[in-house]
């Protein structure tokens, strides 16, 4: 067995399908407050080691619609409650990598700084 060793500060996100925490709001007031997507990916280039992370996403917020009056146009915003990710599998060079709970919370946190 070959041992792999990982340095997330160097992952560099290279391609990926994924919600971009920047279109949470649009989402959140699409969806009426809440959606989920369990299909959600990343890359990385990690020296010469490629690492796909496949994820599912919840996100739920707040909307806040004020209709205005005459004087007051109408607004709308939208606050982010809660993001939860889960970590589906991961593959390194395209090899499946069993998921430790430590594995899983690296990989956690380098969804997390990409989203």
């Amino acid at each position: 067995m070959d041992t792999i060793t990982l340095n997330p500060k160097n992952f560099k996100l290279i391609a990926g399908d994924f919600i971009s925490e920047d279109s949470f709001a649009d989402k959140i007031y699409e969806e009426s407050g809440s959606f989920c997507d369990n299909a959600q990916w990343m890359s990385f280039k990690c020296g010469e080691l490629t690492i796909d992370v496949n994820y599912e996403i919840s996100v739920s917020g707040s909307i806040f619609e004020d209709s205005g009056d005459y004087w007051t146009p109408p607004s709308c915003d939208v606050d982010v409650d809660d993001v939860d990710v889960t970590i589906s599998s991961v593959s390194i060079n395209e090899d499946d990598v069993e998921l430790s709970d430590d594995l899983k919370k690296i990989f956690l946190k380098v969804v997390n700084n990409n989203l």
